[in-house]
């Protein structure tokens, strides 16, 4: 049977650090609106050459033109433009951030994490699992954010399950989970 057939709520654990780190590194601003983030994503990408080869590598034809007026906000992307944007702005952010995430997290002997696991909320009361939330200490976050910062989904779940998996015999029961918080 797989995950969320019998009504639990979660993400992979993968997916939620991802989501985690990017809150920490300033990757994603849920308060910004979208011709904010479409502002701070060419500001971002136009401050260097690594930025303009980032664009490009996302599909983005850079006429100086185009550039200019996107910046001037005379004309505005189209959607799939604007996805590309952010597409590139999140790899070179995530490249920009890494070693001082890393620094940041190994610090002091490396940054607890709180685990929450999955809602069961909608599961039937028969089937539900005693599942509590947890806390684990990292002490080497080098691979993890390695993997985040190159967007390696597979290597970080691989990373995760490793994390995980001395938290005790049931450790599959937080491989998808509601939220990982931790202060760094």
């Amino acid at each position: 049977m797989g995950f969320g057939q019998l009504g639990a709520h979660g993400v992979p654990g993968a997916v939620a650090l991802t989501t985690t780190l990017d809150d920490i590194a300033h990757v994603t601003h849920p308060y910004k609106t979208a011709d904010a983030c479409l502002r701070r994503n060419l500001l971002y990408l136009t401050r260097s050459r690594t930025g303009y080869a980032y664009m490009q590598d996302c599909g983005i034809r850079l006429e100086p033109r185009k550039i200019t007026a996107w910046l001037a906000e005379d004309r505005t992307p189209n959607a799939e433009q604007q996805r590309r944007l952010e597409n590139a702005f999140r790899l070179l952010r995530r490249r920009n951030m890494a070693a001082s995430l890393t620094r940041r997290l190994n610090a002091d002997g490396g940054t607890s994490v709180e685990i929450y696991p999955v809602d069961q909320s909608e599961v039937d009361p028969k089937q539900q699992r005693e599942a509590r939330w947890r806390h684990k200490n990292i002490y080497r976050w080098d691979g993890i954010v390695e993997a985040w910062s190159r967007s390696d989904l597979h290597e970080l779940t691989h990373r995760w399950q490793y994390v995980i998996s001395d938290l005790d015999s049931d450790w599959r029961q937080y491989e998808y989970v509601t939220h990982l918080g931790f202060w760094a």
